[in-house]
């Protein structure tokens, strides 16, 4: 009884933490693709890192080749807050959509 109380204190909370994301959409150019992030400049002139993408987006656009550099797109993505190695706090932007503008 004790192990199923757990995992399921487990399953809530995971759910409660998606539920607790916030969505942002912004315009921004693609700059880059070094390391694994990549970089895109907003309109205000700040650089916006990304590490990771949706299934769904990934499949849109190849951004690791260098053909869409200078390109603007409209993003959405997510922000979630994560404990690294040295338990630091780190945002972690997930891209879930992007649309070619231009």
């Amino acid at each position: 009884m004790k192990t199923l109380f757990i995992s399921l204190l487990l399953v809530v909370s995971s759910l409660s933490n998606k539920l607790s994301q916030e969505t942002e959409t912004i315009t921004a150019t693609y700059d880059a693709y070094e390391d694994g992030i990549f970089y895109f400049t907003d309109t205000d002139g700040y650089t916006n890192e990304f590490s990771h993408f949706s299934k769904d987006a990934k499949k849109m656009y190849d951004l690791t080749s260098d053909e869409f550099i200078g390109s603007d797109f409209q993003i959405t993505y997510t922000s979630e807050t994560e404990m690294d190695d040295l338990d630091e706090e780190i945002t972690v932007n997930t891209i879930i959509a992007l649309k070619l503008l231009n």
